[in-house]
């Protein structure tokens, strides 16, 4: 009987320090998941930006025939060059992306390298393109100098209400990061 009173106390006694462990394991991971944590992609506004693309200018030539979409669609048109340049000096990527008048949406353009966004335009109406953009607050600090396989994220919203569309368009290109 004696043995079995023996067993119940070594269990007993390696109870608490077990579950301290695991106390402490938890609150360990609570706190890297709060703030140290790399943050993933950047969640995609429901609504437009209220800001037009400070960078965009219209294009030379475009008649602004507007393609056919289906009612409560959209049909988006696009132009642009797969190879982007980085400047980490000034902080800006230079690209080429039209968004043609036949499209019937606004794009906000989003450069993505490893599913972290780097870049983030504001509307681009119908008829602009633009050839530099502003690294978003902190991205500088994750580039480094090389080339990055990276996707164009083209979101699409209705220029009326700005409501987001259904779909996202991506798009594969090169980024080459300069300092």
């Amino acid at each position: 009987m004696s043995g079995n009173f023996e067993r119940k106390e070594i269990k007993k006694n390696w109870l608490i320090p077990v579950l301290m462990a695991g106390i402490v394991i938890c609150i360990g991971v609570t706190i890297w998941a709060l703030f140290f944590r790399q943050s993933g992609e950047a969640l995609v506004p429901d609504y437009a930006p209220q800001e037009t693309e400070q960078n965009a200018r219209p294009i030379e030539g475009d008649d602004g025939a507007k393609l056919d979409a289906p009612e409560g669609g959209g049909a988006i048109s696009l132009e642009y060059d797969s190879h982007v340049t980085v400047d980490l000096s000034d902080g800006k990527a230079y690209l080429s992306y039209a968004n043609p008048g036949k499209s019937t949406q606004d794009i906000v353009l989003r450069i993505e390298i490893q599913d972290t966004a780097v870049i983030q335009s504001g509307t681009i109406r119908p008829g602009n393109q633009v050839s530099e953009l502003e690294l978003l607050d902190g991205a500088a600090d994750k580039l480094q100098e090389g080339v990055y396989d990276a996707v164009f994220r083209i979101l699409s919203y209705d220029p009326v209400t700005g409501e987001k569309a259904m779909v996202d368009t991506l798009a594969e290109i090169t980024v080459t990061v300069q300092p």
